[in-house]
């Protein structure tokens, strides 16, 4: 008989973001970021030892900016901004430099900024070959992340429900949890991930199907509610109140819906971590990279493979 096989590539829309940005991501001045971010079902809240840039300096005959990055009291690593590489700024646009931003092209008040960069935002473009982005290349002492909770915005989408609204998860969060630099608020320590799913669906077609069909791939909405599931039950964050210890079964998810297996990656340099697990991502232009880990589903059988056991996934 023949069989169908998805895989579902988790991909931040916006790189992620502090809990203090939220602030600004609400400003009537960027509802046109707004809407990009309404494109998202599935978040997840995260936290981290505050990062900073230290060191900065900005040397306007060489047109580039060396920074350093600090995670907690340790400097782990560094890199540079190509000014002149930047095509979104003018020549003379005004440079703002705090430990929490790179403000590129705005106005000295900080506004109308055209280029917004950030201790974890620099990675995320670096992934994708910025290319006035030069060094800064661990992302594994960075972007490594205690995950805290795993929702889905089912009736609205990740921005309206986790940013514009008070989430009850995200204010339990910053409620409760202490700061992991000595000094630091809790809400520089908190990030947000916003996140879009691309399939790779996989059918196989024998004589004996009564069916000839072209398998189009599960839902959406579907996918979204059993992705939440799948993290949740495998790698139990802490605020998630429902654990979901039924997965796979389940009324609006995967469960029972024809597939023969299916699974998710994380398609991001992102690495997060619980009492339960680890889970890391790796950001590959292709989709699959044998440094990603992923949670696979069969039936009622579910793992949980690590980076090079990517290769042992049984996919038909």
């Amino acid at each position: 008989m023949g069989r169908k096989s998805q895989i579902n590539f988790l991909k931040t829309i916006f790189p992620p973001f502090t809990n203090r940005n939220v602030e600004l991501l609400v400003n009537k001045a960027n509802q046109h970021v707004a809407q990009y971010l309404r494109q998202s079902k599935l978040y997840m809240i995260a936290a981290r030892a505050q990062a900073s840039f230290v060191n900065y300096r900005v040397d306007k005959k060489e047109g580039k900016i060396y920074l350093e990055i600090q995670v907690g009291s340790e400097v782990v690593d560094s890199g540079v901004i190509h000014l002149s590489k930047c095509s979104e700024i003018q020549d003379n646009s005004e440079i703002k430099l705090t430990g929490g931003a790179v403000l590129l092209g705005g106005t000295k008040k900080g506004t109308h900024v055209k280029v917004w960069l950030t201790p974890d935002s620099v990675y995320w473009h670096v992934a994708r070959c910025t290319p006035y982005l030069e060094g800064f290349t661990r992302h594994d002492l960075v972007c490594d992340y205690d995950l805290l909770y795993v929702g889905i915005a089912k009736q609205q989408d990740s921005y309206q429900r986790l940013i514009k609204n008070a989430h009850h998860g995200r204010l339990r969060v910053l409620s409760e949890e202490r700061a992991r630099k000595p000094g630091a608020h809790p809400s520089d320590e908190i990030i947000l991930f916003l996140y879009g799913i691309e399939p790779f669906s996989i059918q196989t077609i024998t004589a004996e199907d009564d069916d000839y069909g072209f398998f189009q791939g599960a839902e959406p909405e579907r996918v979204i509610a059993d992705a939440e599931k799948a993290f949740v039950s495998l790698l139990n964050p802490h605020y998630n109140l429902t654990k979901f210890q039924s997965y796979p079964k389940g009324e609006d998810g995967l469960y029972g819906t024809g597939l023969n297996n299916y699974g998710y990656i994380l398609n991001e340099n992102f690495r997060f971590n619980t009492a339960a697990a680890q889970f890391k991502g790796f950001w590959s232009e292709a989709g699959f990279d044998n440094r990603q880990d992923a949670i696979f589903i069969e039936g009622d059988k579910v793992e949980l493979y690590f980076g090079d056991e990517m290769n042992e996934l049984p996919i038909q």
